[in-house]
């Protein structure tokens, strides 16, 4: 390596002064490095996509003077080496629960808009990260739970719930988002929460559908774990490796699969505990304004759990109106669920971009939005049926156990089948069009 000069680095002649300066340059560019990874961990941790985490990263470091920048994102870390054509300076930090927190993860999009536009200083921007993390307003801890109820129970709906199985399966799946939260704020293990929640609300609301006398018990169980199932990961892990990010989108879907395994196994609990054999009556085939309703409802609640701000709580329900208006539609017309998903995700997502066009843009939020109106056909309660089918098969004769691997098999292919198109149109739309992921003013 050839050594660097004090003439090369652009300081005078002096070896004293040069080494002082190279140390500040070098120690410099050490705080810039860790602010803009600690930029990018947050986005990482409300729930951004890997193409936005290093696009955040970028526009800090460019923006606070950095030359070069690498970065390198990973699943539980994220690295990155800046240069400044004298000294380099490379720090990794470690990432913590990827959860959703719209607010949050919008909030640190403009300041990192800002930061590239060469307007904040280094301390200024470090107060800005601090406090959109600490200070951003989140909903009342009551509405969340509420909401989360509130979402399963539509969910209820939308698979043919009736009245008692919708009121159980409101009230069951609140108590089990309460303590979700609870066992969260004591850094329980998330798989072990999610285990634990599983069990407790589908054998609250199994019991509850006795009692109340309703048709749908298993379907009453099966609705309300849906608050657990992970919509936004799932379309991240699709959306990153479709945009050449395999590695951390191979990495999310693994967690994914993890946490539906731990929700049949706490679902697989209660049937045990509630002895089994639980059937559902034929159910109605509802019209598409009951869709279009109850898919309106979760998917407000779930925009409550990913702290979308009031006014655009109304935008989440608006999407998952239509998708469930679209979807019904086309399955009335004979198109098989995973093609009808797919036109749905398509129709939320033109919607989205539309509205860029109009007086009252989503623009800000608009990717998020069309996420949020798609959550209400992510296949949650198939997905937990698909692999309960799997356990049960090992218990079953061999006379019977052919029939059961048939069925369970097509579940499991139109659980992935149909995440996949919803994935597919949102990705399509979005990569047509092109919108900037972070505010322009």
């Amino acid at each position: 390596m050839t050594e660097l000069t004090s003439d090369q680095a652009g300081f005078p002649d002096d070896d004293n002064h040069f080494a002082e300066r190279l140390v500040a340059r070098q120690r410099l560019l050490e705080m810039q490095a860790l602010t803009a990874l600690d930029a990018g961990r947050i986005l990482m941790e409300t729930g951004a996509k890997s193409a936005v985490v290093r696009d955040g990263i970028e526009r800090v470091a460019r923006g606070l003077g950095a030359r070069t920048v690498d970065i390198r994102v990973g699943f539980a870390s994220i690295s990155v080496t800046l240069g400044d054509d004298v000294v380099t300076s490379t720090h990794m930090t470690s990432v913590g629960h990827h959860g959703v927190n719209m607010r949050v993860n919008h909030k640190v999009r403009e300041i990192c808009a800002a930061a590239g536009k060469g307007g904040l200083s280094l301390e200024e921007l470090r107060r800005r990260l601090s406090e959109a993390q600490l200070a951003t307003e989140k909903h009342h801890r009551m509405l969340n739970v509420f909401a989360a109820g509130l979402a399963c129970a539509a969910f209820g709906r939308l698979l043919g719930a009736d009245a008692p199985a919708f009121v159980t399966t409101l009230l069951a799946s609140m108590i089990g988002q309460y303590v979700r939260l609870q066992m969260l704020e004591r850094h329980y293990n998330p798989f072990v929460v999610t285990a634990f929640v599983a069990f407790a609300a589908a054998f609250l609301s199994g019991v509850g559908a006795m009692f109340a006398g309703s048709s749908m018990i298993d379907t009453s169980m099966s609705a309300a774990v849906l608050m657990l199932v992970p919509g936004v990961p799932s379309m991240n892990a699709q959306t990153d490796i479709m945009e050449g990010f395999p590695t951390l989108g191979s990495a999310r879907f693994v967690t994914v699969a993890m946490i539906l395994v731990f929700i049949t196994v706490g679902v697989g609990g209660a049937h045990i505990a509630l002895g089994g054999g639980l059937h559902d009556a034929v159910k109605p085939v509802p019209n598409i304004l009951h869709h279009a309703f109850f898919g309106a409802v979760a998917a407000a609640g779930f925009g409550v759990l990913f702290n979308f701000g009031y006014r655009n709580l109304g935008w989440a329900a608006l999407a998952g109106a239509l998708a469930l208006a679209v979807r019904t539609y086309c399955m009335l017309r004979g198109w098989p669920l995973e093609a009808a998903s797919f036109a749905a995700a398509v129709a939320v997502a033109l919607a989205v971009e539309l509205s860029y066009n109009t007086p009252f843009p989503v623009r800000r939020v608009g990717n998020a939005i069309a996420v949020a109106g798609c959550i209400p056909m992510v296949p949650g309660s198939a997905a937990a049926h698909w692999i309960i089918g799997l356990l049960e098969i090992t218990v079953q004769p061999l006379d019977k156990s052919d029939q059961m691997l048939a069925a369970t098999t097509s579940a499991g292919l139109q659980v992935i089948f149909t995440v996949g198109a919803i994935g597919a149109g949102l990705t399509a739309v979005s990569s047509l069009f092109r919108r900037p992921e972070f505010p322009e003013s």
